[in-house]
Formats: structure tokens, C-alpha cells, sequence
């Protein structure tokens, strides 16, 4: 298989993961849908600033977008908890962060918390 090939396959299995359609991710990523899916079907050589604005849009690093295995050291951390992708870690660490503040809120006499919310990159 070529890489071209690889990178599409790759692509596409992480833009379903995210539950996003080709439109919606071509969106988010400012690229056009057709560009997209020529990318995912392995026809287009993708540029460098294209790698970084879908690994950005699917907040994944680049080579785990060109479908490259990571280093067994690589872990992210939050807690004494480890996870091999920044994804689990942020989502693990929002559980545990939106738990900690329902249990401040329903404290008597504390006061009462808001969460805002948090600002999404392009």
C-alpha cells in the first residue's frame, strides 16, 4: 500500500472516530470537501500546512495523522492515570474536573462555581 494510500485510510478512520462527515471536517479544517475526499481516497500528495490544520481540526499529532506508530514512552499523564493519546487524557481530566466541581457546588455554605466554557482553536 502506498503512503498516499495509508494517509487516507488513516484520515478517514480519524475523521469517523470524531463522528464528523467530510463536509464538516473540510469546514473546521478550511479546505474544500472534494480536496478532502480526493485525500482520503489516496489521490492527493497532502502539503505540510494541510497535515497541520487536520491534525489540528482532529487535535491529533501529525504522525499519528500520516499513521505512524508512537514511541511506547510517549504517555500522557493526568493524575497517577496514563493514556497513550492526548484525547483520553484531556477527556479523562474534564470527567474528573467537572466531578470535583458538582461536589463543590452542592457543598452547604460554599459558593456557588460556574464552568465557562472553553474556547475551541482553529
Amino acid at each position: 500500500m502506498r503512503a498516499m494510500q495509508r494517509f487516507g485510510k488513516q484520515l478517514q478512520r480519524l475523521r469517523t472516530l470524531h463522528d464528523l462527515t467530510q463536509e464538516q471536517l473540510a469546514v473546521k479544517a478550511g479546505l474544500a470537501r472534494v480536496y478532502l475526499a480526493k485525500l482520503e481516497a489516496g489521490e492527493h500528495d497532502p502539503t505540510l500546512s494541510t497535515l497541520v490544520r487536520l491534525a489540528k481540526t482532529l487535535r491529533v499529532p501529525v504522525t499519528e495523522l500520516l499513521g505512524e506508530s508512537v514511541s511506547a514512552n510517549q504517555w500522557w499523564q493526568v493524575g497517577e492515570e496514563r493514556f497513550t493519546t492526548r484525547q483520553e487524557a484531556e477527556d479523562h481530566a474534564r470527567a474528573l474536573s467537572e466531578l470535583f466541581i458538582a461536589r463543590y457546588q452542592k457543598k452547604p455554605g460554599g459558593p456557588v462555581r460556574r464552568l465557562l466554557p472553553v474556547r475551541e482553536t482553529r
